[in-house]
Order: structure tokens, then C-alpha cells, then sequence
């Protein structure tokens, strides 16, 4: 009887302990800031008046998705390189005409367009960690060119979905008051009205509406994913690549999400881009559906007519279980194999599109 009691107080706490563990996790998620709102019921309303994809307070592929798709893991050797990957100080254009095209580099999926006499970020990452804490999370694994408060003034920012390592909460409230306007896909502006950006300042679309800022258009378009900051609420945001338009120069990025016909259509409906900036690492058989591997990667810009290729997603962060280089490699030999041009520029490097071809250095294979 004595034991019984003994086990039956220890149970007891140990179930105390996960209550107070869960009540934490609850409290972290509901009011810690980085987190972020999601819509409440009457923009949910709105949501479900401006897109088909929205229904039953979440958004939806176009396709029938699964987000894991149970596949064998790759191994997880060389998740990443031995030292720490330099960067190079970006050399951006002071004052940028309107027929000017550069694109420079920041690490993973964040990176900065010169464009039409404009100045775009696109995907603003600039911390230590891909987290929502600055203690934990994936951490880079590469110099930064620049930090947030060393950014140019800029016209627009870009954020393709609310992921942590596209949407960081830290670089947004540094940068937020030298920025023009926030061009998101709907459901986002929760996440930045909420971090204390003017509702004036954000510019939501649905996929394949554009808009027009001064010299450049923006249209949103359809990508295979998800989105989602608090695990209990995946999919209560949109999300998608972007097409933008000069009167010079046509650039899409992919943003994040798996290889199907969207590329061509694309194409189709918005012209074969000069540069196209598409997600090329975080792949494993076990989520095939909502990243592409490197191969489709190459697929997509030839469905797309890309002139010339960038590959990012990759390079900063371990969030998969591939070798840190692997995407970076096939995505190379892939090009190669099918005759696509691509560019391989530096972590920091401006690339100026009239002299984009001498960016092909495989610059990688000196941090194996």
C-alpha cells in the first residue's frame, strides 16, 4: 500500500509537471511576439470572400497535398561545412536606373533586387537563428554581408510565406520604417499589423493578382506548400512566389514548394522571365510534395523559359537532412546536363544582370 502511494504521488507530479509544460507551450505560442497573430474571425470572413483556395478558416494547394508523405530520410551527414562560410560585401548600386537589374545574395532564401529603379527585399532573414527564440533553432551556418540595420532604404519588401526562415521577426521590426510597402499573400498582414507596421504599408494579394508600384509590377503566384508559425494553426495564411515586372526586366521567384505544372502556366500567363530565383535545398523523400529536389528545380526553369537560373533555399540554415552542398551540386550538373544557364554568385555578391554569365564559380567546393 505504501509503494501504491509512493507511485501514485509521482504520477501525480509528473503529471503536474506536463500540465505546466503544456500551459507553457500554449501561453509561448498565444503571446510570445515573434510567433505573431493569425486572422481572427472577421478578417477570416474577408479571406473566404477573396480566395477559392481559402475554406474553413485555412488556405489550400490546388492540388491534394500531404505534407509528409512518409518516404525513407536521407542519412543527415554534412548537414553543414566544417567552418563557417564567408560573405562578401555587397557592392549595390547607389543609384539604381530604371533599365538596371541586380541581385544580390543574403543567405538561404533572403536576398535584395535592384530593379526598375527600385529597391526590393525579398524574404528577410537576417538573425543567427531560423527560430521564433533567439536561444534555439536552426542556426546559420554563414556570415551575414550585411545585418538589418546595414540595409539600404527600401521600396518594397516581398515575404512569400510566414515560415521562420523567410518571415523573422527581429530583422522586420529593425527594418520596418525605412520600408515603402510590404507586399504579401493574404493572411499576412495579421502577422505584421500585429508587429506594429501601418495597415497603409501592406499590399495583400491572392494568387495571380498584381498590383503596380510606381515603376514595377507584382503579381502573386500559386506555389505547392503550407505556411504556418504556431503548429496549431497551420495554413491560416497564403502563400506563393512572385513575378515582378520592369519596363526592362522580368524576375520571378518561386518561393517555397514542390515541383508541378505551375511553372508553365506561368509562363503562360506572365511571360518567360530573364532571371528566376527558385528554391533549390530543404528536399527529403519524406516531404516530396512541398519542396522540390534539385532536379526539378532545373525542371521548373526550363517549364518557366527562365533565361538564366539562381538557385536559393540553401547555404545559411540546416532544416533537412541532406549534405549542406548537395543541392548546390546536382542543381549545377542538372543545369548542365540540360543546357540551362545558371549563376552561382556568392553569399554577399551583387550580380549585375548584363553581366550575369561570369557568376558560374563553383565557389562551394573550397568548404567541403
Amino acid at each position: 500500500m505504501k509503494v501504491f502511494k509512493t507511485v501514485l504521488k509521482v504520477m501525480l507530479v509528473l503529471l503536474g509537471v506536463i500540465v505546466l509544460i503544456m500551459a507553457a507551450i500554449l501561453l509561448f505560442l498565444r503571446f510570445f511576439p515573434s510567433v505573431g497573430n493569425v486572422p481572427d474571425e472577421r478578417e477570416q470572413k474577408l479571406l473566404g470572400e477573396q480566395s477559392e483556395q481559402y475554406d474553413a478558416g485555412t488556405f489550400h494547394n490546388e492540388n491534394s497535398v500531404s505534407t509528409m508523405t512518409g518516404g525513407e530520410r536521407y542519412s543527415g551527414e554534412r548537414k553543414t561545412p566544417k567552418i563557417k562560410l564567408p560573405a562578401q560585401t555587397p557592392t549595390l548600386l547607389a543609384d539604381p536606373g530604371e533599365g538596371e537589374l541586380t541581385f544580390t545574395w543574403l543567405g538561404h532564401s533572403s536576398f535584395l533586387l535592384q530593379i526598375g529603379g527600385k529597391t526590393v527585399l525579398v524574404d528577410p532573414v537576417l538573425s543567427e537563428r531560423s527560430s521564433p527564440v533567439g536561444f534555439a533553432g536552426p542556426k546559420r551556418f554563414s556570415e551575414l554581408p550585411l545585418k538589418a540595420d546595414e540595409l539600404p532604404d527600401m521600396d518594397v519588401v516581398f515575404i512569400s510565406h510566414d515560415h521562420y526562415d523567410h518571415l523573422d521577426w527581429k530583422t522586420v521590426r529593425t527594418i520596418k520604417d525605412r520600408v515603402g510597402a510590404f507586399v504579401v499573400p493574404l493572411g499576412m498582414d495579421s502577422i505584421l499589423k500585429g508587429w506594429g507596421i501601418p495597415e497603409e504599408k501592406i499590399l495583400s494579394l491572392n494568387w495571380w493578382e498584381s498590383l503596380e508600384f510606381d515603376s514595377l509590377q507584382f503579381t502573386l503566384t500559386p506555389s505547392q506548400h503550407f505556411s504556418g508559425r504556431n503548429p496549431l494553426k497551420a495554413n491560416s495564411t497564403l502563400w506563393g512566389g512572385i513575378y515582378i515586372s520592369s519596363a526592362s526586366h522580368r524576375v520571378y521567384y518561386t518561393g517555397d514548394g514542390g515541383y508541378y505544372d505551375i511553372f508553365e502556366t506561368v509562363r503562360e500567363r506572365l511571360g518567360a522571365p530573364d532571371l528566376m530565383i527558385a528554391e533549390c535545398g530543404q528536399y527529403d523523400p519524406a516531404w516530396s510534395q512541398i519542396h522540390m529536389f534539385p532536379e526539378q528545380t532545373v525542371q521548373a526553369g526550363l517549364d518557366a523559359g527562365a533565361l538564366w537560373l539562381i538557385p536559393v533555399h540553401w547555404g545559411a540554415f540546416c532544416i533537412c537532412n541532406h549534405a549542406w552542398d548537395d543541392s548546390i551540386r546536382r542543381v549545377t550538373s542538372a543545369a548542365e546536363a540540360e543546357g540551362l544557364p545558371i549563376a552561382t554568385p556568392r553569399i554577399g555578391q551583387t550580380v549585375k544582370y548584363s553581366q550575369i554569365a561570369e557568376y558560374h564559380e563553383p565557389w562551394w567546393k573550397d568548404y567541403e
